[in-house]
């Protein structure tokens, strides 16, 4: 698949690192510029809530048009245009004088930022096909160092140097990233000469993309809502302080990131279906621990594993992906990512409901029963694997 002149490998890889850094941080920032945003643009609670749909809705049904458009036309092009149209949506942003105009911004932002976001995630199975899942892994580092620690530094620029200077800043970021794409080369589409529809129309039926896409699902609604209710929990069921929630909120991501890294190496040792099928068995341990925790070292210790747990889910499962339809992994990976999307903006609301309704804890009992089918689901793919169902698999993922 690699053209003899291609960019080497170790800089093509550092560019998707960068995508998914890139992607994390745009993924984060508008809660820290929010309070700055609210001012300018003078909108109420409610009103900012509906902001994160705009960013987020819009991604559901791109993620799927970007798979055919990758292998159509390869991760370069998709990944430059996409950051560059994230970028004009952030200088956008820096001068939109209404929220009406903030919801448009943000609506080509969640748009451009989710199909570079999927560009730079196909491109890391090119660049390691005899492993895939190792390099997804280790990139998916990168997503979360993005994600959770540099809104941080996105709310210390919005306090000091104002909004459009912080704003400037990222768009600046990330349409650096589309320019260092641009004068690459990039592995070549693996459609080039016409996408095959009837093949993408098969992926619909296709019952190892559907067992895929409902491991992703399951993964996705335990990782947001997990997260977005830890806190909650840890507050209001136990009585810790806003510091040591934050703390131990904090301590999960960094565990997410350590699992992943963990895993990179795991699976050129042991398949990726298994280690998946491991981290369910941890997940499902770690929110019992956390549903029963008394108190809360022992909430912290379940966070702790949940977070080692979760790590390797996604990457691997998409690494596996890739093993088995590499010709067709960009529309196969919109597939997996419109499900796990779907799934970030059913799931925990539903959660939220019965935590209202009864306690935080019941919540998170609910967390455990999405853990169990997780390990379900994928016990089913292990067992369709096995009874090999599916074409043939080069390398150990």
């Amino acid at each position: 698949m690699a053209s003899r002149d291609q960019t080497s490998t170790p800089f093509l890889m550092a560019t998707a690192c960068a995508g998914l850094f890139t992607y994390g941080v745009v993924a984060s920032f508008l809660g820290a510029t929010l309070p700055e945003l609210s001012a300018r643009a003078s909108f109420d609670l409610t009103r900012a809530g509906t902001l994160f749909s705009f960013l987020y809705i819009p991604q559901v049904p791109m993620v799927f048009l970007a798979g055919p458009l990758i292998d159509r036309f390869g991760k370069k092009l998709v990944m430059a245009a996409g950051f560059l149209c994230s970028a004009a949506a952030l200088i956008g942003m820096a001068y939109s004088p209404s929220y009406a105009l903030l919801g448009a911004m943000l609506f080509i932002l969640g748009l451009g930022s989710c199909s570079a976001m999927a560009a730079a995630n196909t491109l890391i199975p090119d660049l390691y096909p005899d492993n895939p899942s190792s390099g997804l892994n280790f990139g998916g580092i990168f997503f979360s160092v993005g994600a959770v620690f540099f809104p941080g530094l996105v709310t210390l620029m919005a306090r000091h140097v104002g909004l459009v200077p912080t704003l400037w800043s990222i768009a600046l970021l990330v349409g650096l990233v589309a320019v260092v794409a641009l004068v690459q080369t990039f592995p070549p589409a693996s459609m080039a000469g016409g996408f095959d529809w009837d093949q993408a129309m098969s992926l619909v039926i296709n019952p190892a993309v559907i067992i895929l896409a409902c491991v992703l699902f399951f993964y996705t609604a335990l990782e947001v809502s997990t997260q977005g209710f830890i806190r909650t929990f840890l507050e209001k069921d136990l009585a810790a302080s806003p510091n040591s929630s934050g703390l131990i909120l904090m301590t999960f991501w960094i565990m997410m990131m350590v699992g992943r890294l963990i895993a990179s190496q795991l699976v050129k040792r042991i398949r990726g279906p298994q280690l998946v099928l491991g981290s369910s068995l941890g997940a499902i341990v770690g929110l019992v621990l956390l549903a029963l925790a008394p108190n809360v070292a022992m909430a912290a210790a379940g966070c702790v594993i949940c977070g080692l747990s979760y790590a390797a889910v996604f990457p691997t499962t998409a690494g596996t992906a890739s093993t088995y339809f590499p010709r067709i992994f960009g529309t196969v990976f919109g597939m997996l990512m419109a499900f796990a999307l779907l799934s970030g903006a059913l799931v925990p609301p539903a959660i939220g409901y019965v935590a209202q309704r009864q306690s935080v804890r019941t919540g998170i009992w609910c967390l455990v029963g999405v853990a169990v089918l997780l390990l379900v689901t994928q016990l089913i793919f292990n067992t369709y694997e096995r009874r090999k169902l599916l074409p043939p698999a080069a390398g150990p993922s």
